[in-house]
């Protein structure tokens, strides 16, 4: 027992919480004085795996900081009227294009539900156990448009480091003078090398004039689109009215 205690204090010490209370309880548990050395051995280090899957699960969604984090591909709504490729969606759920360093772009109007798509995609990346962020572009500029100092670099790895970026309200507006090349240098710095999502309202036709039409935008559009899924949300109600209409 003395050598049993020492063992639990040593793995507790050692930070495998769940296998030292695995093996402690195994003590005490009917039926596992019949095991073999290899079968408990196998349950303690199977426990310890699980719960770290959990804990990195966990930990992926916290630091993705999607605005829906309760997004999820299984509750998609696929009302005729959206015309959403349900096999398209399956696909993507299953995370290759992320494997592969693929884009998606996710188009529509205001209240489509784009945002809502794009997160449930990215908690599907998370489940996969693939990093994501998840940024508004604004909020990314505001980020980036700084004075080019340690700092700027901790924020630029950022939005490269990860598997996938989120990017929300894409050319919701024109950009200031100085913030296309700022958006090239992340597009650029993950061009096959990690997957980029877009949610916007504007197909990819009308992106390089807010992006200031010259040629940066160009290698802006051109980069991202020559390797991406599209995925186009109709419809003739907003999500918000779609769902008030539910019971």
């Amino acid at each position: 027992m003395v050598a049993m205690q020492s063992t639990i204090d040593k793995l507790f010490e050692m930070r495998m919480t769940t296998m030292a209370r695995t093996y402690r309880d195994l003590g005490d548990a009917p039926g596992t004085t019949e095991m073999d050395f290899d079968e408990r051995l196998a349950m303690i280090v199977d426990a310890e795996w699980d719960a770290r899957r959990v804990n990195r699960r966990m930990r992926l969604l916290r630091q993705a900081a999607f605005s829906a984090p309760d997004a999820n591909v299984a509750n998609i709504r696929y009302d005729p009227d959206r015309k959403l490729d349900r096999d398209r969606i399956v696909e993507l759920a299953g995370c290759g294009w992320v494997r592969d360093a693929r884009n998606v772009v996710v188009t529509g109007a205001t209240g489509a539900g784009k945002t809502w798509v794009g997160c449930a995609l990215g908690v599907a990346a998370c489940n996969a156990f693939y990093s994501v962020r998840y940024v508004r572009l604004p909020e990314m500029l505001d980020d980036l448009c700084v004075k080019k100092d340690e700092e700027w670099i901790k924020v630029k790895k950022k939005y490269v480091k990860c598997d996938l970026l989120i990017i929300d309200d894409w050319m919701l507006e024109p950009l200031k003078e100085g913030e296309a090349r700022e958006v090239l240098e992340i597009v650029e710095a993950r061009n096959m090398r990690g997957s980029i999502m877009l949610c916007s309202q504007f197909g990819a036709g009308g992106w390089a004039k807010k992006l200031g039409g010259d040629a940066i935008a160009e290698a802006i559009v051109d980069r991202i689109v020559h390797n991406s899924y599209v995925i186009h949300i109709e419809g003739d109600e907003s999500m918000r009215k779609r769902m008030s209409n539910i019971g």
